[in-house]
């Protein structure tokens, strides 16, 4: 249901014995099969990540102490607070004093600008978190193809957003891949946190600077239907497409977003959208 493509707009302490050692056991796996040999901060960052995705690590809980990562893992002191802190920044840590580091709650809920669902209260954003589920090159046509008209084939990343646990979305995301091809060698475990529009400004001088965004309501198809896990009722729902720009109107990036029927009130971000 694609009706031609958009213009920009004007642009204006000590972890407990019992869970410590089970998260230092499955740790110690995933940062064994992160792939990549440097920098380690990078893979353990990546492994936390993995833990974070797979639900084994949930918000609020406890990371076991920088140290302990450390001897666990065989690596440096400085490696574990490195990758902690690096964590901290994104604000998907968040350290108490005196107490420790945590999983900090709903972190990707401020990060990711269209999934801003209204909690119970009318305020606060309910937590989300982002599972990525494949990244690949595609040469498919779509409203991606008549959006992004300089490119002939598109790196494609889908992933699957969990709101609350209550009901979940599909983020379809699609890049020129010629232009931005190094991030087809981004570990896979980074897809599930990382703002990718954050890294197309930092490592590619491309922010998104304006987006044009239009919904519609439809049936979903059965591919998507299989993906979306928690909270489905109905075949239907609605549709969001995010056509962005960069420098000079230019288009950047298409996102195609599925979003069940019958769930929360969603925050509609302004169409001006900072770079970082």
């Amino acid at each position: 249901m694609d009706q031609g493509s958009p213009r920009a707009p004007a642009a204006e302490g000590e972890a407990d014995s019992g869970a410590g050692t089970s998260t230092l056991d499955r740790l110690r796996a995933a940062f064994r099969h992160v792939q990549g040999e440097a920098p380690l901060h990078g893979r353990l960052r990546a492994a936390l990540l993995d833990l974070m995705a797979s639900g084994y690590l949930g918000m609020g809980d406890k990371i076991p102490p920088e140290r302990d990562i450390a001897e666990a893992l065989g690596v440096s002191l400085g490696t574990a607070q490195k990758a902690l802190a690096r964590l901290a920044d994104s604000n998907i840590l968040v350290r108490r004093h005196g107490h420790g580091t945590f999983v900090a709650a709903g972190s990707q809920a401020d990060q990711l600008l269209h999934f801003r669902f209204v909690g119970d209260d009318g305020v606060a954003l309910v937590p989300v978190f982002a599972e990525a589920l494949d990244r690949r090159e595609v040469k498919a046509k779509g409203p991606w193809s008549r959006f992004l008209v300089d490119a002939t084939s598109f790196i494609r990343v889908r992933r699957r957003i969990n709101v609350g646990d209550e009901f979940d979305c599909l983020s379809e995301f699609y890049i020129d891949a010629r232009r931005f091809r190094k991030i087809l060698a981004m570990p896979f475990q980074e897809l599930h946190r990382v703002r990718i529009r954050k890294v197309l400004a930092e490592h590619f001088n491309a922010p998104t600077l304006s987006v044009v965004q239009r919904a519609y309501a439809t049936r979903f198809p059965a591919p998507v239907l299989a993906i979306l896990k928690r909270g489905r009722t109905t075949r239907c729902g609605m549709v969001l497409d995010v056509f962005s720009f960069t420098h000079r109107e230019q288009p950047v990036s298409f996102q195609r977003i599925y979003i069940p029927s019958d769930v929360r009130q969603l925050e509609i971000p302004s169409p001006h959208v900072k770079a970082s």
